[in-house]
């Protein structure tokens, strides 16, 4: 048996990445039928990313590391 799983459908890419996950750990063999991103799409991520940087939204490289050191 083989899943099929459209992964336009699951917003949260950390759940995405779960499931992914989960199932390679189970063996469970699956297929998905993500869509390409369109021009547009990637236009739209990169302004609202853009709009995340310039609202102060983002952590550097340093401050990364020092966080990490604490997990």
């Amino acid at each position: 048996m083989e899943l099929i799983i459209d992964f336009d459908k699951i917003k949260d890419p950390s759940k995405r990445e779960w499931l992914i996950s989960s199932l390679k750990l189970m063996d469970i063999g699956f297929q998905t039928t993500e869509k390409p991103q369109t021009l547009g799409q990637y236009n739209d991520d990169l302004k609202k990313g853009d709009t995340e940087i310039d609202g102060g939204k983002y952590i550097t490289a340093t401050d990364l590391k020092a966080e990490a050191k604490k997990w």
